[in-house]
């Protein structure tokens, strides 16, 4: 089982960095480990080592760390000295590419990975301009690129260090992961990534020769509802994926400008048909209109998971650019595309484990096959009332159908309710009260008893795309 840890890092003084931590209770079961660490999160680590986990811990720094009179200290070799007090005289270079140095500080060395964050406030005479919301939103990608990447099923978060900023960051964008994850895992929720809190007995002020290692599970849960709402979708076009992909206002003039604008416009342009497709398959589950969602060309699972890193790399090129300032990012058009394409990487392995998929129009889908896939379908989902509506429908389109001569052509529904009456508009209103078999697009034909649907060759899908859209809360 793979575990990752994130804790704030200290570059505390090795001469009393180094304490006695221990454990005694681990999820109900009585243990007995202890061992001396630099921080809690390594000592975690090392214990769930022993367990049989594949542990991993990735700290988190605040780039300020560096600026700390008290650290040249302590810092070895002489050249890190020299260059930490060259830092202390030009900034500007380290802000830029805090890595390069913070890479080379000869403390917490048994850490697997590290996390750079930009930093608030003034330090040192140094001001540093930050939003909070990038701070969260560097916490959420680093976490989410490397569940997809390589995923884990226990992510902990130790709080035993670091300023209160930085833990609420890493607490926030624990609860945006909790619900990123659910949503990818309707289909068994056992792949969701339990989340847990892990903190030590105080030890600023104590007197304590050993440290208890404390951890507190959370429990958080995800709706079928769409962070994305109507005017977003249907009057606003999706608008906020320009505050993701915006074209920058620095651009040179001539080819080459045009060229920058090009490939921004196309990467929005896909990151749009992905949210836009989520929100056409979400609101067709919500709206109870099963039948469309045979029509759909929606993407592969592979498809959705490589916008995501692409957007989570969009992000991480605008926060790389300088430490000095973050970039001030629109946190919550990264959530909604964010959560709204994990959402949508749940909704196809739900639809492909029943088969919804393109059908043979020749041929059409047995109304019965439609009523079982989503009986299913809706229990996943939990929207249960959805499956009542839709038992209805088809029982009353059985009992009607059933009372007519076997229909052996492809037949207007209109022209079986009506024979006098000709195909018009299909009406809005009568489309989701009849779960999608609105009497003017659908079309019927029977075989062995057997009663197969489809849409007519002639029905105008972006209308009812549109209607999905305006129908999406």
């Amino acid at each position: 089982m793979k575990a990752l840890i994130y804790q704030v890092g200290r570059f505390d003084n090795p001469k009393d960095s180094v304490k006695n931590f221990f454990i005694k209770d681990f999820h109900g079961e009585k243990v007995d480990y202890s061992n001396w660490a630099e921080l809690s999160s390594l000592f975690l680590k090392d214990f769930l080592l022993q367990k049989g986990f594949e542990a991993k811990t990735v700290l988190v720094y605040p780039v300020s760390i560096v600026f700390n009179n008290k650290f040249v200290n302590y810092i070895t070799p002489d050249s890190m000295k020299s260059e930490l007090l060259s830092i202390f005289e030009t900034p500007s270079m380290y802000l830029k590419n805090p890595d390069d140095f913070i890479s080379k500080i000869n403390l917490e060395n048994k850490r697997d990975d590290k996390l750079i964050v930009h930093s608030l406030g003034e330090y040192m005479g140094i001001s540093l301009d930050a939003s909070y919301d990038d701070i969260v939103l560097e916490v959420l990608f680093d976490i989410t690129k490397r569940y997809l990447e390589e995923p884990f099923k226990r992510l902990y978060i130790d709080i035993s260090s670091g300023h209160n900023i930085y833990i609420s960051a890493m607490l926030e964008a624990s609860r945006h992961f909790a619900v990123f994850s659910y949503l990818m895992h309707w289909v068994d929720e056992k792949n969701v990534p339990e989340i847990y809190i892990s903190f030590s007995d105080p030890i600023l002020g104590s007197s304590a020769s050993s440290y208890e290692i404390h951890i507190q599970k959370q429990n958080f849960t995800a709706f079928f509802a769409s962070l994305i709402n109507r005017k977003e979708a249907s009057e606003h076009n999706f608008s906020f994926l320009r505050n993701i992909y915006s074209e920058p206002k620095d651009v040179p003039k001539g080819a080459e400008g045009t060229k920058i604008k090009q490939q921004i416009r196309e990467k929005r342009k896909k990151l749009r048909e992905k949210v836009e497709m989520f929100c056409y398959l979400f609101s067709a589950i919500k709206n109870n209109v099963p039948l469309y969602l045979y029509y759909q060309h929606y993407h592969s699972e592979g498809e959705v998971i490589e916008e995501i890193l692409k957007l989570i790399e969009n992000a991480k090129e605008k926060l790389l650019k300088d430490f000095k300032s973050s970039a001030y990012l629109d946190k919550g058009a990264y959530l909604k595309a964010l959560l709204s394409l994990g959402f949508y990487l749940g909704i196809i392995r739900v639809l492909e484990m029943f088969n919804i998929t393109m059908f043979c129009q020749d041929r059409g889908i047995e109304l019965d096959t439609i009523k079982k896939n989503f009986i299913g379908i809706y229990d996943i989902f939990k929207i249960p009332t959805n499956y009542v509506m839709l038992g209805n429908e088809i029982s009353n389109t059985e009992r009607f159908l059933n009372e007519l001569d076997d229909i052996k052509n492809w037949t207007g529904l209109y022209k079986l309710i009506s024979p006098s009456s000709s195909q018009t508009d299909p009406d809005e209103r009568n489309y989701f009260a009849h779960s999608g078999f609105e009497r003017n697009v659908t079309e019927v034909r029977m075989n062995e008893g057997k009663i197969f649907v489809r849409y007519a060759h002639n029905t105008n899908m972006n209308i009812i795309n549109c209607w999905l859209k305006s129908r999406i809360e």
